[in-house]
């Protein structure tokens, strides 16, 4: 990435958050429904870039459903089987050759700012290096009474309410014009485990195929719907955000 640090993880970390087969488990069936719902709006304005793309979970997922994204990732990374096109690892998005750049109109940042000592820098480097950029897609973990072992592992700098997300967009010369938490339901569960066991897994448990599978199909059904119908403002262990650029 950028802003100063090196923000990208290193294998085990890899191994642990991105495992074969997490997209079936229920919170990233959830995540990538409500980044949908917040790309669909913008999705003809122009290509989209999603920076700090991983292995390219969202890409995948946002291209079956019609969206002319690409991705970009600071690690080295082996992308999803069939994403080599569209995914470029072990490079950094402003490192892009120019023309790449020029075309740019919306950039993802899915989890992202959070690894960022100076996000507000980080955010005017991308507008500066990207000409065209009009919006942006953000999520990042939310409510920092919820920091845990979790985000130290992450290398994250801080969890986000609104408030902060809404300062640091204006900082940066951008305003959000659509904001509002979801996995509302984690965050209770989330206290409770806090206060009594103190820390979090470091891993995603991937549901193996079959019933396993069919049940965070379920659950991830469940966890959209919430988004749908709770109000954005109630708290929530997550915070989806779109922003736009001032002229």
């Amino acid at each position: 990435m950028s802003g100063g640090t090196d923000t990208a993880f290193d294998a085990f970390q890899f191994s642990s958050i991105y495992p074969d087969g997490v997209e079936r488990h229920y919170w990233n069936r959830c995540r990538n429904r409500v980044i949908l719902d917040a790309v669909r709006p913008i999705s003809n304005d122009g290509p989209i870039l999603e920076v700090g793309c991983g292995k390219g979970l969202v890409v995948s997922f946002l291209r079956n459903h019609g969206c002319d994204v690409r991705g970009v990732e600071l690690a080295n990374v082996t992308p999803l089987p069939g994403l080599d096109p569209y995914v470029q690892t072990g490079r950094n998005a402003l490192d892009l050759p120019a023309g790449e750049r020029e075309q740019i109109r919306t950039i993802l940042l899915l989890d992202v700012i959070e690894h960022i000592e100076e996000p507000v820098s980080f955010l005017r480097q991308l507008r500066s290096g990207f000409p065209a950029l009009r919006n942006l897609v953000i999520t990042v973990p939310a409510c920092q009474e919820l920091f845990s072992n979790f985000d130290v592992f992450n290398g994250h700098f801080r969890r986000y309410d609104l408030a902060l997300l809404r300062s640091h967009a204006k900082l940066a010369d951008a305003r959000l014009t659509k904001a509002g938490y979801f996995f509302h339901a984690l965050y209770p569960a989330a206290r409770i485990q806090l206060r009594f066991a103190k820390q979090r897994s470091l891993k995603f448990n991937v549901p193996a195929m079959g019933p396993s599978s069919w049940l965070h199909a379920l659950l991830g059904h469940a966890c959209y719907w919430e988004h749908k119908l709770l109000p954005a403002s109630w708290k929530g262990s997550s915070i989806i955000a779109r922003a736009e650029f001032r002229d």
